[in-house]
């Protein structure tokens, strides 16, 4: 396992740079390195969560959590499922293009139990704007933005976050309650906050569920996904899978396309993808039979 800091040491010796060097910022080795945990989980699905959603008669849109990734169950006949539990039994509903319940689409359909579901784009939350009121030291890389007066509810992990005041950008790394914000911070005056500085938040695009026909009934579904990786971009953060060390390959690759360096990169890329190949092939192997229900109900 290998946290932030280690992370950073590792590409920096892949690179043959040194600590102080110029070609290097810690902002950039982090972004890539995001980049690369992504695809990794994107292409491997071994990280993933459930999100719970009680339907709303004649309603057929509901927004996803903001750190879905993509589907991630497949029935016998490999097509994404999600289930639905209508007090008794679960059922599939299965996925199908968006294009397709468009044209078939009967806006006066109802129906308890919808056959199918699609996944779209849905509107980001509106930037949020306000001041620090309490101060917010730098701390290994870490940096508490506290509001007395904010709604921080619609942040999550991943949102952008700017310290208009000295200058700084950066991304929140988590949500400590509805007022206060664990960010990282780069390239500012000081990478923290103190008490008046101004901040702009731009909370990050989500997906929304679409269901067809539209339900009449408030039954329960459940949408298990693979899940966004939280960011790690601080000393100790750490991502939540195992051998991270991976993601340096991936780092070191996006570098060397920018130092006008394919060839070093690709041969580096190749070393990448054997081991995402690898590893999605444990995974898929682990998960056979690919049928698995997900229990809502409360334990007796």
């Amino acid at each position: 396992m290998s946290d932030g800091k280690d992370l950073l040491r590792r590409l920096r010796n892949l690179l043959n740079e040194d600590s102080d060097s110029g070609w290097l910022d810690e902002q950039t080795s982090y972004d890539y390195l995001y980049d690369a945990a992504i695809d990794f989980v994107d292409r491997t699905g071994c990280v993933h969560d459930a999100q719970g959603i009680t339907l709303i008669p004649d309603e057929e849109m509901y927004d996803l959590n903001p750190n879905f990734l993509r589907l991630f169950l497949k029935n016998s006949s490999n097509n994404y499922y999600i289930n639905l539990y209508d007090g008794s039994r679960w059922h599939d509903i299965i996925w199908k293009d968006a294009e397709d319940i468009l044209y078939n689409y009967n806006a006066s359909a109802r129906a308890a139990i919808p056959s199918y579901f699609s996944i779209v784009d849905s509107e980001p939350p509106g930037q949020i704007t306000g001041t620090a009121t309490a101060v917010g030291a730098n701390a290994g890389g870490q940096q508490i933005l506290t509001d007395a007066a904010a709604d921080f509810t619609d942040v999550e992990a991943g949102a952008i976050v700017h310290n208009t005041t000295d200058g700084s950008d950066g991304i929140v790394l988590y949500k400590e309650s509805e007022n206060e914000l664990v960010t990282a911070l780069f390239s500012g005056t000081d990478n923290d906050y103190t008490i008046g500085d101004a901040y702009v938040i731009q909370p990050q695009a989500r997906y929304a569920l679409g269901l067809s026909p539209i339900p009449s009934t408030a039954y329960t579904l459940a949408v298990t996904y693979v899940k966004r990786p939280t960011p790690v971009y601080s000393d100790y953060g750490v991502y939540e899978f195992i051998n991270p060390n991976v993601l340096v390959k991936y780092a070191f690759w996006l570098y060397k396309y920018r130092d006008k360096e394919p060839n070093f990169g690709d041969a580096m890329y190749k070393f990448w993808e054997m081991e995402v190949q690898k590893k999605a092939y444990s995974i898929n192997q682990g998960q056979r039979p690919n049928r698995f229900k997900v229990n809502m109900k409360a334990r007796q």
